[in-house]
């Protein structure tokens, strides 16, 4: 889960509050001795903002309340800070359409009045949205537009708070040591300043990174450092949100009875906030902790429950968490149709997940462009007028004696200005010709892209459901194999029991057969091209069986699923794996799939 700290999206507003009573007694009781002014205004905003992340209906109550007396008074920054709050209980709701249409009217008001601070928390609030969309590309844009607005104005908090985000979005994409840069610089800012819930948040964006880099204990502490700070400041999105990244941790740590725990708090707590990604984050690890506690029917359950929510709520990666986890869950109880149906879906969301970064990619350029044309514009305005000037200059010093001169000067700037502007009217059809042959290589491009993921999904649908042929198919001889054994077993010394030793000969022969093998090969080498030739060539000496082993671990199966495959005892699967690190020259820190990832 993320932490994305809304906290710095408003300004702070300097009130005289009663020493004993709590911010919120405080801001009630001034209300109720104000005049409906513009004074009040800032004060029922104030109130709303602090109830945005533990009563959100309280919060939209205060802001109605808040824009209707700006609307009577024309008050713009009032309004601009209501549409803002607004467009926060929406993204909340994960209505982001709704959200990012009120974040533009915040905008646009900020802009009128010209209030840089709120304009730039204004374009970074939909910087946020497009973040939960999934769409990294436009949420980096809309951050580092802020920060570039706030670059000469003294608010440290705003600041951290963006840095704070930039940094979200790179530990979400693993890119740990930029993730880790932008946390430290938010978190020296927010303890200079004392803001007890932002540094929580820091603290358990730092956990996700360290669970990224597998130091679990470390990603402990610093998340129930975290949830210490919330659980004393009473926020129940920092506390859900810190139950289920600690669930995450143990079922790292293979504790999946704490991790139980942890996600089942976090439901508690989000029983009466009912945010939507948070359900669907703790059912899905309460999935993942059945799993590993083998209790099927429950993983199934939450995993399902995961679905439904995320599904209606277009909370891309929680769903793709979800089939994944069905996926699992279908295949381990041998339903190897609803498998490969969750599989597939898996596979679809994975492939439009890069249709929408290639997208995104294309957005960025022509935005780009665009920013760039209008640039040569204002730079061609701008020598025009300078030109004007000079020639204007000129006149003057000219008269009397000079005019002649003066004359010749002047018809001598305007000819160069109409060679100019020829000059540019050829560039401008040279830049069409070159910007139609650009179009039609993307095009070109983007075609030949589509028809290479058509094959790689075919390819890969292809090898899926082979293998999980292969996997069925050894799994029913070997329950034949296991009948035909009991059956000799049990059968009377002196009963004829030739037909079962050949039958048994023929089960064994069928594991022998090379022939599942080409055609897995096949299959294999079509999605993974050269993996073989690439591990042959690093480790000759590697057995046809050793080969056939590598495969399988590139695919990330388990033992069960491996022994299944090859026929063999899973005690036998993990023996071979143990020997064939030895062959591989692993080190012992260094993990066998992620060996055979780098092929």
């Amino acid at each position: 889960m993320r932490i994305t700290a809304l906290l710095f999206l408003f300004a702070t507003i300097s009130l005289q509050v009663i020493a004993q009573n709590s911010k919120t007694d405080s801001l009630k009781n001034l209300i109720q001795l104000s005049k409906p002014d513009t004074a009040q205004v800032k004060l029922l905003n104030e109130l709303a903002y602090e109830y945005w992340s533990t009563d959100p209906e309280r919060m939209l109550s205060y802001t109605h309340k808040a824009l209707s007396l700006s609307n009577k008074l024309a008050y713009k920054h009032g309004q601009a800070r209501s549409q803002q709050l607004i467009g926060v209980y929406h993204w909340q709701k994960s209505e982001f359409k709704e959200a990012i249409a009120y974040f533009t009217k915040a905008r646009q008001l900020y802009q009128a009045i010209h209030d840089l601070k709120g304009e730039a928390k204004s374009i970074v609030n939909m910087g946020m949205v497009y973040k939960q969309q999934g769409n990294d590309v436009l949420a980096l844009d809309r951050y580092f537009q802020g920060l570039g607005l706030l670059k000469d104005v003294d608010d440290k908090d705003t600041k951290a708070g963006i840095l704070n985000n930039i940094g979200n979005i790179y530990k979400n994409r693993q890119e740990n040591g930029e993730a880790i840069s932008f946390f430290q610089q938010a978190l020296t800012l927010w303890k200079q300043i004392n803001r007890q819930q932002a540094v929580a948040g820091i603290l358990s964006n730092l956990s996700e990174v360290y669970l990224n880099q597998k130091q679990y204990d470390q990603a402990l502490k610093s998340s129930q450092e975290a949830l210490a700070i919330f659980e004393k400041l009473h926020d129940t999105n920092g506390e859900i949100i810190c139950h289920n990244n600690q669930g995450k941790i143990y079922l790292k740590k293979n504790s999946p009875e704490t991790a139980l725990q942890k996600y089942q708090t976090a439901l508690e707590l989000n029983a009466t906030y009912q945010k939507k990604n948070l359900l669907a984050s703790s059912h899905n690890g309460l999935g993942a902790a059945y799993i590993q506690l083998k209790q099927y029917t429950k993983a199934i359950d939450h995993y399902q429950q995961a679905y439904q929510l995320s599904s209606t709520k277009n909370m891309i990666q929680d769903l793709q968490n979800s089939c994944s986890g069905l996926a699992l869950v279908y295949a381990q109880t041998k339903n190897y149709e609803n498998a490969f149906r969750f599989l597939q879906q898996y596979e679809n969301i994975k492939d439009s997940l890069f249709s929408q970064e290639s997208g995104n990619q294309l957005t960025k350029l022509r935005v780009n462009y665009e920013n760039e044309k209008k640039q040569i514009e204002i730079n061609l305005l701008q020598k025009e007028k300078e030109l004007a000037q000079s020639t204007r200059n000129l006149i003057g010093l000219g008269m009397g004696a000079l005019l002649v001169i003066a004359l010749l000067v002047l018809y001598q700037q305007r000819s160069n200005l109409r060679k100019k502007k020829e000059l540019l009217v050829k560039n401008e059809e040279l830049y069409k010709a070159q910007q139609a042959l650009a179009q039609a290589e993307l095009n070109n491009s983007q075609l030949r892209e589509g028809q290479l993921l058509e094959q790689l999904e075919f390819r890969n649908k292809s090898l899926t459901t082979h293998t999980l042929n292969m996997i069925q198919k050894n799994s029913i001889m070997e329950e034949i194999r296991e009948t035909v054994s009991e059956v000799l077993k049990s059968a009377p010394k002196n009963e004829p029991s030739s037909i079962y030793s050949r039958l048994m000969k023929l089960v064994d022969y069928s594991f022998s057969l090379d022939k599942d093998w080409d055609d897995f090969k096949m299959y294999f080498e079509q999605v993974h091209h050269e993996f073989f030739s690439k591990l042959k060539e690093s480790h000759p000496e590697l057995s046809s069986g050793e080969l056939k082993l590598c495969a399988l671990v590139r695919l990330n199966m388990n033992l069960k699923e491996s022994a299944t495959v090859l026929g063999i005892s899973p005690e036998s699967v993990k023996t071979a794996r143990y020997r064939l690190r030895k062959k591989l020259e692993l080190e012992e820190e260094t993990n066998l799939t992620d060996y055979l990832l780098s092929y």
